[in-house]
């Protein structure tokens, strides 16, 4: 398979990198249309949430009471860490807001976060620029045994894209635009889906040590 040496050099790294990469996504996409429809709101927020559950399916990982736990954890940990993420950036422009005149610590706080904005659009897209070419390696093999989960990961590319030049076309045109939404969209989310998988995995491997002296298998 095209793709082996990157599974073989990191697995748990593409796990959590596919798990970042589909809940940062799902959040990022489904968020606006919930606001659109709030009558699916619940739903739409249900699939988000279960983004880093399908990136541990197509990584065809076993789902045990082991497992589940383990994403639990992940998730707890996840919101923990994402939360600091939007503590730090409120704290940073209440800094601002309080150091000199009025307009111009919110210019400044603006400013900060549309750096913010683009420090995770790139990592973001440098992200799924490296998933990509994993699909594309192995997409091109002769032997395609990933395809499961090459093909979402292409398409969710594309959708994050999509979602990336439609936030950049409207926060243009609207200078009073909300930038938390997008750091907890792509940010806090993509946190959450990468803490999800790899506490599960953690989990996993340590019952797995445990009880039989053996690693899970993984792709």
């Amino acid at each position: 398979m095209a793709s082996a040496r990157t599974f073989k050099v990191g697995p748990r790294a593409v796990l959590a990198g596919d798990g970042a990469l589909l809940m940062a996504t799902a959040c990022a996409v489904l968020v606006p249309l919930a606001d659109l429809y709030e009558a699916a709101a619940i739903p739409f927020m249900a699939v988000g949430l279960l983004a880093p559950l399908l990136a541990w399916w197509l990584h065809e990982r076993r789902v045990d009471r082991t497992a589940t736990g383990g994403a639990v954890l992940g998730y707890l940990t996840g919101v923990g860490l994402a939360m600091g993420l939007v503590l730090l950036t409120v704290i940073a422009i209440l800094a601002l807001t309080a150091v000199g005149q009025s307009a111009t610590s919110v210019d400044a706080g603006r400013v900060l976060g549309q750096i913010q904005v683009v420090v995770i659009a790139v990592a973001y897209l440098a992200l799924a620029a490296w998933l990509d070419v994993v699909a594309l390696r192995d997409l091109s093999a002769k032997r395609r045994e990933h395809t499961g989960l090459d093909i979402p990961r292409l398409v969710t590319t594309v959708a994050g894209a999509a979602y990336l030049v439609g936030v950049i076309d409207w926060a243009t045109g609207h200078p009073q635009f909300d930038y938390i939404g997008m750091i907890l969209a792509l940010g806090g989310c993509g946190i959450v889906g990468a803490a999800v998988v790899t506490v599960a995995d953690l989990m996993v491997r340590d019952h797995e040590r445990r009880s039989h002296g053996q690693l899970v298998w993984s792709v």
